[in-house]
């Protein structure tokens, strides 16, 4: 439907200008209510919000509103105002530093005639969410695994852990040949979580390569309250090898099913293929 506009309601004749100094001062207009969400305030601080009064052509900063909150200087500049008895403003980029992770939240803030804060809503950032893993990191050690391989499966190990540094995920590590060497558990990890530190000691078994009979191992001795595992925690079995096992008395079908009941997640990493998934699974 198409409607005659006869007129409008901005008076281009003999307009009334608020200026001020204010970075991105006007961004938004309710009524007389001007928001300049780019003004700095205290550190990490932007936003401010000013009352103008049209009869006198006067713009009026609102008190301490604590709108500095809403808005981080490197986030997108946006300072909403909504109109209704109670003016609202909002900011919806508030930046949180969750581990490495970075979210954006934001704050509304309640004003009341006299434009001072009633209400913010919400009264605190949520804290951070908090995802417990428990990662066991199996590696082959067999003859078959090349010197320099070897120590290149260590950096990737290092790496590994460094990435989960300052979160809530915690690892162990065991080797195996035809032999099993427990490097570290869960609770020397928690004491000592520098990689190099905990992969300083650790040298190549060599020998024939009994992975299943090694998965039996790592969920029945170290996915254990014992030896530091939580029991609210994801638990991950992540097995770096390099070919097919040799000499194993147990098959994959004698220990998976034990890792599946155990809850364990299980991943493979290696230069060729493996196993079938057929067989991890």
């Amino acid at each position: 439907v198409t409607f005659k506009v006869h007129g409008f309601s901005v008076d281009v004749e003999v307009p009334i200008t608020f200026q001020e100094a204010a970075a991105g001062f006007g961004q938004s207009v309710v009524q007389l209510i001007v928001g300049a969400p780019l003004q700095m305030g205290d550190v990490n601080e932007t936003g401010k919000v000013y009352k103008c009064d049209p009869s006198l052509s006067l713009h009026i900063h609102v008190g301490e509103q604590a709108l500095g909150s809403l808005l981080h200087p490197q986030g997108n500049h946006h300072l909403l105002i909504h109109p209704s008895l109670m003016p609202q403003v909002c900011g919806p980029t508030v930046h949180q530093a969750c581990g490495e992770n970075m979210y954006v939240k934001g704050y509304c803030f309640l004003l009341d005639q006299s434009l001072q804060q009633p209400q913010r809503i919400p009264n605190t950032l949520a804290e951070c969410p908090r995802r417990f893993t428990d990662i066991v990191l199996l590696i082959d050690g067999s003859g078959s695994i090349e010197a320099e391989d070897f120590s290149k499966m260590k950096t990737f190990l290092s790496e590994i852990m460094k990435r989960f540094h300052s979160t809530d995920t915690q690892f162990a590590l065991m080797q195996y040949s035809h032999r099993f060497r427990d490097h570290f558990d869960f609770s020397q990890y928690r004491r000592s979580s520098n990689p190099n530190r905990l992969l300083r000691s650790v040298w190549q078994l060599t020998g024939a390569t009994h992975t299943a009979s090694a998965i039996q191992k790592v969920v029945r001795e170290l996915f254990t309250s014992e030896r530091g595992a939580r029991d609210e925690a994801t638990k991950i079995l992540i097995v770096i090898t390099d070919g097919e096992k040799t000499g194993d008395p147990l098959s994959y079908s004698d220990v998976i099913p034990e890792a599946q009941r155990a809850g364990i997640i299980r991943y493979a990493i290696g230069e060729n293929v493996i196993v079938s998934p057929e067989q991890w699974n």
